[in-house]
């Protein structure tokens, strides 16, 4: 399975690298604008500009699915040694790694950011957790929708209920925990939803009857 893994984040870096260096594109137009008199888009100090390279790997996340699935690149996988179950963690995983390295950039970008500017300090990381619990969740719903509507077309009616009645719960607790979104609540009920949306598509996957989407 993590050969597998390996092999499709290999697959996809063209598409990672291109979404990372628009988010840096953007980050760079916005931190030469702090330079010009009079305009304000927020102090250094809030290092709201993190959620550029997150969001990359959340968006990256989608087009892998997409790209998977109009490929049929699960059938590509399951002609190796590969077992339903080692395949649909193939599937939740890679979002959790597309945005774990967005994560990563986020941190760097934060740390030399902060640097060069009001001096690097723990606290500062606070937006990287906020804004990555957040995405992770939202990216964490992309596999669950889509093997709610497989589990539809098969006609499995007791899966695919099950799996749009998770998609919808975790849809209100997810606009709910923005009401609290820096408490410990709030960031609490972010990652509960993603491990379950997760956890709910990785079942689903296995219940497949056809593994050529």
């Amino acid at each position: 399975m993590w050969r597998a893994l390996r092999a499709e984040l290999a697959y996809f870096r063209p598409w990672l690298i291109g979404g990372l260096g628009i988010a840096f594109g953007v980050v760079a137009i916005m931190l030469a604008l702090t330079l010009i008199p009079d305009v304000q888009i927020g102090g250094p100090e809030k290092f709201f500009w993190v959620m550029f390279p997150i969001i990359a790997g959340m968006v990256v996340s989608f087009i892998a699915q997409g790209m998977r699935a109009e490929e049929r690149r699960s059938r590509l996988l399951m002609a190796g040694p590969m077992t339903p179950r080692q395949l649909a963690g193939v599937t939740v995983l890679l979002p959790l790694c597309f945005v774990g390295i967005g994560v990563l950039f986020g941190v760097l970008l934060v740390v030399a950011t902060a640097s060069l500017t009001v001096g690097f300090e723990v606290r500062h990381l606070r937006f990287v957790s906020l804004f990555a619990l957040q995405f992770y969740a939202y990216a964490q719903l992309g596999p669950l929708a889509q093997e709610s509507s497989a589990a539809r077309r098969q006609q499995r009616g007791r899966a695919s209920l099950a799996g749009w009645a998770v998609f919808c719960l975790a849809i209100l607790v997810l606009a709910a925990s923005q009401f609290v979104l820096e408490s410990g609540w709030g960031q609490v009920g972010q990652l509960a939803t993603a491990l379950v949306a997760m956890a709910a598509a990785w079942l689903l996957f296995q219940g497949r009857t056809d593994f050529t989407r």
